[in-house]
């Protein structure tokens, strides 16, 4: 970690006093029940507790002082700080630990720092739970310039430029900015949730009084970075109203026209920086963190005293004494701590294992997050889901995608969760939940949930949060702004606001007829073709393709169906018909794993079949693309044999000859997978 920078001139007596501002609680409840036991800043990404991508970042940037705001689990977080390597006579930055334990948001514990007059220069606003590689000297050295030039500017907000989809970005909201062009003053901001939907936004027409050519965003990610100057807090005392630094303060700040203060954002793209909001982005930046997009913050970078980690090849990370059997595979992007111990025939793939772990033979993990001190006994199934510390699977338990199990939960034997299921050792009271208050322990658990050696409750959320707290994403339109603002236009009414409106809503319109189903489909096909070809034309990987498409599934409510009727034609329109061998498999090696990823049964393999058929029937022209589009698909393991002999032995209508013309220019190729298939067979007699 090096020193702070040394500078000369007027910036010496900044750089010396840098100070930030460390929020430990998010105040809201998204991680429940995980967080009964565990503070958020202190849970576990990549096998290092949040709290350390923050202070690492910090400390980077050559900040000398942090105030560490903390509501809940403050002893907790005191007695990490006290052990770790930030309490050394070695550290370069000094961690003040502030216990709030009546702050219910960010605007009670900027109260409380006005009120111990603690911050005397501009200082940096973060949150404990972080990750970027962002150099925020830059930032600094951007926000003391503006303040030169202009001496009402009191913040500066981090943006990230990214796609309306990108992986990162919380589903639930969209942040709108309206930026000044030249300046990138922020002139208004406005988070566009998906509950309550929203689809309008206000704003005052006196913006384009004073600011002749600005810009709506809707591609900036709010990295929740912000470097603020001594104002800030004061001003938070002044106005009780504000509680939320964006809804409230932001918006009131820049709705005021008596305070008379400015907000800039800096806006980043060639760096990493995202906060873990909620489950969705816990799982993106896990993945980024081992995929190395935030480099030089890496695990084997070992942020921690005593790691130790290695990396190798398929961006796989082993600490040193680590147990595998020979017969164990391990998949891309796969992390694993000391102390762990995986038998014969275990598979793992995209998933983080913690310390001490002990996982029995004949085990799945895919996309998991086992954290530390876990065992997972023999013929277990563990798919897109957390298992907190001290966690037993017993025989025969299958865990299904977005489950979260807490802090020593038991399941088993023969129990399968279904998606979604949130299990934890405390049991929901009838009066307001207390942090950490535990079970009564003569009560019964639900063992037809649990299994007859189980111990856990069932946790639902009473009130869902705005932000999509699964590892999937599903239902999300993002109140229709953040797919495309080039329909947004401007009115100017009698009234003094503007109003920003979406033209492609789906309310009725002034005739009282609603959109179609048939038009609603032929649009959705429209954007899954504009979709793909801003992928093929940017560069995008088939995983991003994959999430906007799925996004753009959810949010217009079709099936897995409707899109590979949409991408498979639009894929293989980028096929030379004039250079078709050469021009198929260089097309279909890059984009037809992407049609894989939309195949989830035999019955979608062979529902692909009759999408391409139809597709290649079209005309003489389209109906070269068949014979190596099949093969190649074959080759790649989207389509398998059963399935394209299954949809070779199916009936044809009479009047169908195009049709028939296809299956015959094939049927050299579904021989040879009858004769490969009679071989097998009797090589296995």
């Amino acid at each position: 970690m090096p020193p702070p920078s040394k500078t000369s001139g007027k910036n010496l007596e900044a750089e010396s006093i840098l100070q930030a501002v460390v929020l430990a609680d998010s105040f809201n409840e998204r991680f429940r029940p995980i967080t009964l036991d565990t503070p958020r800043c202190l849970l576990p990404l990549c096998n290092t507790p949040l709290i350390e991508y923050t202070l690492e970042l910090l400390a980077v940037a050559g900040v000398q002082g942090v105030y560490l705001f903390c509501r809940e689990h403050s002893e907790a977080i005191k007695n990490y700080i006290k052990k770790s390597k930030w309490s050394r006579s070695y550290s370069p930055i000094k961690i003040i630990t502030i216990v709030t334990p009546e702050a219910r948001s960010v605007g009670d514990a900027l109260r409380e720092l006005d009120a111990k007059q603690l911050i005397d220069s501009d200082f940096i606003l973060i949150s404990g739970d972080v990750v970027s590689n962002i150099q925020l000297e830059k930032v600094l050295d951007a926000h003391r310039a503006r303040k030169s030039v202009d001496s009402n500017a009191i913040m500066t907000m981090v943006v990230k430029e990214a796609s309306p989809f990108h992986r990162t970005r919380s589903l639930g909201e969209s942040p709108i900015f309206v930026l000044d062009t030249k300046t990138n003053e922020c002139v208004h901001c406005e988070s566009v949730e998906l509950y309550p939907r929203k689809r309008r936004m206000t704003m005052d027409m006196e913006v384009f009084k004073k600011h002749a050519d600005v810009q709506i965003r809707n591609d900036l990610i709010d990295c929740q970075i912000d470097i603020c100057s001594v104002e800030v807090p004061a001003l938070f005392t002044e106005n009780f109203d504000y509680q939320d630094i964006r809804n409230d303060f932001v918006h009131g700040i820049l709705t005021s026209d008596l305070l008379g203060k400015t907000i800039y954002c800096h806006l980043v793209k060639d760096v990493y920086a995202a906060r873990v909001r909620n489950l969705h982005t816990y799982d993106a930046i896990s993945k980024d963190v081992l995929s190395r997009w935030t480099y030089p913050i890496v695990p084997d970078s070992n942020l921690q005293e005593g790691d130790s980690y290695e990396f190798m090849r398929g961006h796989i990370y082993k600490e040193k004494d680590v147990s595998l059997s020979r017969s164990c595979s391990l998949g891309e992007k796969v992390l694993i701590g000391a102390g762990t111990e995986i038998a014969e025939n275990v598979k793992i793939t995209n998933s983080v294992i913690g310390r001490r772990v002990t996982i029995g033979p004949n085990v799945e993990i895919d996309g998991a997050y086992i954290w530390d001190d876990v065992k997972i006994k023999s013929n277990c199934s563990i798919f897109r889901s957390i298992l907190a510390n001290n966690v037993v699977l017993e025989e025969n338990v299958i865990v299904k995608r977005g489950c979260l199990l807490s802090y020593d939960v038991v399941i088993g034997p023969n129990v399968t969760l279904e998606p979604y299921t949130k299990l934890t050792k405390h049991k929901k009271t009838s009066e307001s939940d207390n942090e950490g208050e535990e079970s009564n322990e003569n009560e019964a658990y639900d063992s037809t949930l649990i299994g007859e050696n189980g111990q856990g409750y069932i946790w639902s959320d009473e009130v869902s949060d705005t932000d999509d707290d699964e590892f999937d994403t599903k239902n999300i339109q993002i109140a229709g702004l953040a797919h495309d603002i080039s329909n947004i236009s401007l009115t100017d009414s009698d009234s003094p606001p503007s109003v920003i409106y979406d033209s492609s809503s789906d309310e009725l319109s002034d005739s009282g007829e609603s959109t179609t189903e048939e038009e609603s489909l032929k649009e959705f096909f429209k954007e899954v073709s504009q979709t793909l070809e801003r992928a093929f034309l940017d560069g995008h990987t088939v995983e991003i393709a994959s999430l906007e498409l799925n996004t753009l599934r959810m949010a217009s409510n079709t099936t897995f169906h409707d899109l590979r009727v949409g991408v498979i034609p639009t894929i293989l329109g980028q096929i030379d018909i004039e250079n078709l061998l050469t021009s198929a498999e260089e097309i279909l090696e890059q984009w037809g794993p992407l049609i894989g990823k939309l195949i989830h049964s035999r019955q979608d393999q062979i529902d692909t079949l009759y999408i391409l058929q139809d597709h290649c029937a079209i005309t003489q022209h389209h109906s070269k693309l068949f014979a190596p589009t099949l093969k190649k698909l074959y080759l790649l393991d989207v389509l398998d044999e059963d399935a394209i002999l299954e949809w070779n032995s199916s009936e044809l209508a009479d009047d169908d000859p195009s049709k028939s013309s296809i299956r015959k220019k094939v049927a050299p190729f579904v021989k040879w997978l009858e004769e490969a298939e009679v071989e097998d067979s009797d090589n296995d007699d």
